[in-house]
């Protein structure tokens, strides 16, 4: 995460806000946003107020920054297994569905391994205001052409339809997210990752042409 100062952070103060982050994560599924306090978070972290400004400056900068930690940390997961991906030197519809699939499955296993991130992020979207926002909205955009330029030659090559982006994505990752909201609430009880393949053939079965 970047720091309010122009330099770099070093590797200490890197860890400390990594941890800050991470005990701020626990107050605010515990208690929400609301209801969390900078005093909440300083006990959690045994850091000093002016330790927490000096890294993120207010309450409202550590909600954005454990927003868009936990969205990071989440596209790292799906550019990697898009990434890994082999592309033969010809499109191919096994191609397309892999691709389809790759979505499906980094959803399911960063809910699955990271649930109370996950939890946040579903929840408190609403709660990034401010300089945050707009430093979430720029990754949102960095990230997104990345989703769009991967895809853009399957659906010119007829493989998937022509979709906007944010219907694309609803088909294929809107099953995934309603089944984990119930899952994380405990109303579900089976997990998520058990319907893994379910899922993802469902979305490519969506998207698919033809």
């Amino acid at each position: 995460m970047p720091s309010q100062s122009s330099h770099k952070s070093s590797p200490r103060s890197q860890q400390k806000k990594q941890q800050i982050l991470q005990q701020a994560l626990m107050c605010f599924v515990e208690h929400g946003v609301p209801g969390t306090t900078i005093d909440m978070i300083r006990e959690a972290t045994q850091t000093s107020v002016g330790s927490l400004y000096h890294h993120f400056g207010n309450k409202d900068a550590i909600v954005g920054a454990v927003y868009r930690e936990g969205m990071r940390d989440f596209a790292m997961l799906l550019k990697g297994y898009l990434q890994d991906l082999p592309r033969g030197e010809e499109l191919s519809e096994q191609d397309a569905k892999d691709g389809v699939k790759a979505l499906v499955f980094a959803n399911v296993d960063w809910i699955s391994q990271q649930p109370l991130w996950a939890q946040y992020v579903f929840q408190h979207r609403a709660s990034v205001v401010g300089q945050a926002k707009l430093n979430f909205n720029a990754d949102s955009n960095l990230f997104n052409s990345f989703i769009t330029n991967w895809f853009a030659p399957y659906i010119q090559g007829g493989f998937i339809k022509d979709y906007p982006l944010e219907l694309l994505n609803a088909f294929v990752t809107g099953p995934v997210h309603n089944y984990a909201r119930h899952w994380l609430a405990g109303r579900h009880e089976v997990p998520l990752s058990e319907y893994r393949e379910d899922f993802a053939e469902a979305a490519w079965k969506a998207v698919k042409s033809g």
